[in-house]
């Protein structure tokens, strides 16, 4: 592990001293209800959480902690006591652990000189950690793949994933914005996009040591949407959204069971896709749209069949909370966004409204925690026949506010360019 090199010596010590004096931590499967990895457990944007506070109105979330962590887009994973995300501070990037109670580092790696897309969007990493059995995967935009010690920061392994899998290394080009993808687990596989064209835009490496296990998929781009693993028609697969397609891989030996053309005109396929009551769900800006999908046999195939596509919803990056049968999304990109709530059957628009603004959403217990870009958490009913707010906490953050909520405890974590706070979000 790495000491920093930052330019104020205070912070430097008060880091070399998280470093040596660490708190106890119990290397462990996360647990019912953690939020281990992007998006939660299931990766699906909800928690299992009981005994939230679900009306904002009639008491207000108390803030616990707020901490200048860095700047960055990753989210949180939260185990036990602690959390880990990935940050930018002065010209480098880091993976860090903080402490869940105080929000201050226990440790922090240098991991990497401070990421920077070509038009500006902001510094440092976007993808989220990924827990699992005591090691913690951090993927860093220029292509780093780190397997870190949960309990100390010090390293296991470390693969460059454009080098191990012959991938164009896209750095530096204008219509890229650094890998966001966060790492999958899959049994003893780590599940990362590298966005190839040549048989290498999914990568499985063994989550032990980092070697190569498989490579699949032709389709380049795909290095923003998150990968999934779902249980459909009898079988496991892993469901990756490239920059023009959606695929379905065969998790042991990367076979490509399924392809479904999807995408845009800059292959940016940002959100994860979302499996619910056996509908496959995508969306993408840019002009691509919506589409929802049903997997089936074909003998012995596995295909894949529209059960509808239109534009009733463009998500540039949020990936969408399904619940109830009800799609809840953030629709745009460039210009004007709203929040859009439409049916998962039919795909036709429930309703919409243009308060939030650009948006991420995680649920809980019929609830929804908008986070707005411009930094307003608002508390909202997961009402099919209408928008209903049940409080909000205006101008919580200051900065670009794009990483995805996460909810732990019954506490909720959200962050901008510079700071993390903590709600207590309890009922009681």
């Amino acid at each position: 592990m790495r000491l920093p090199s930052l330019t104020s010596l205070a912070l430097s010590a008060s880091l070399i001293l998280s470093a040596n004096i660490l708190p106890a931590f119990v290397l462990h499967a996360a647990e019912p209800g953690e939020w281990d990895q992007f998006l939660g457990s299931n990766r699906n944007a909800i928690s299992t959480a009981k005994g939230l506070n679900l009306d904002w109105k009639e008491k207000k979330p108390k803030e616990v902690w707020k901490a200048p962590i860095g700047a960055g887009f990753s989210s949180i994973a939260c185990v036990g006591d602690r959390l880990f995300t990935m940050v930018n501070r002065d010209k480098r990037d880091w993976a860090v652990c903080l402490d869940a109670a105080n929000g201050k580092d226990i440790w922090a790696v240098d991991l990497a000189q401070v990421y920077r897309d070509k038009q500006g969007q902001g510094p440092g990493p976007r993808a989220t950690p990924t827990y699992d059995n005591g090691r913690v995967y951090c993927l860093h935009p220029m292509g780093d793949l780190f397997c870190l010690n949960a309990k100390d920061g010090s390293e296991v392994w470390k693969v460059n994933i454009f080098d191990e899998s012959k991938a164009k290394n896209p750095v530096g080009a204008t219509f890229y914005w650094g890998l966001a993808a966060s790492p999958l687990i899959e049994g003893d596989l780590v599940i990362v996009q590298p966005g190839g064209d040549k048989d290498n835009a999914v990568l499985a490496l063994n989550k032990e040591n980092g070697k190569p296990a498989w490579s699949a998929g032709s389709a380049s781009g795909g290095y923003y949407g998150s990968s999934i693993a779902i249980d459909a028609v009898g079988r496991r697969m892993i469901v990756t959204a490239t920059g023009s397609t959606l695929i379905g891989l065969d998790p042991k030996k990367g076979t490509e069971l399924w392809s479904h053309e999807f995408g845009n005109r800059v292959k940016c396929n940002c959100a994860s896709p979302v499996w619910v009551d056996g509908v496959l769900f995508y969306s993408a800006a840019y002009g691509a749209g919506a589409v929802a999908l049903e997997i089936v046999k074909d003998g012995a195939k596995v295909t894949v069949k529209e059960k509808w596509r239109n534009k009733n919803l463009g998500t540039q990056f949020a990936t969408s909370v399904v619940h109830e049968g009800y799609i809840y999304g953030c629709n745009g990109d460039l210009g004007r966004c709203t929040l859009r709530c439409l049916d998962l059957k039919t795909g036709e628009i429930a309703w919409e409204e243009s308060k939030p603004g650009k948006c991420s959403l995680i649920g809980a217990e019929g609830r929804l925690f908008c986070m707005g870009e411009n930094g307003t958490l608002r508390l909202l009913e997961a009402n099919p026949k209408k928008y209903v707010v049940k409080g909000e906490m205006e101008d919580l953050l200051t900065y670009k506010t794009w990483a995805a909520p996460a909810l732990a405890k019954k506490r909720l974590y959200v962050r901008d360019e510079k700071n993390l706070i903590c709600l207590d979000v309890s009922k009681d």
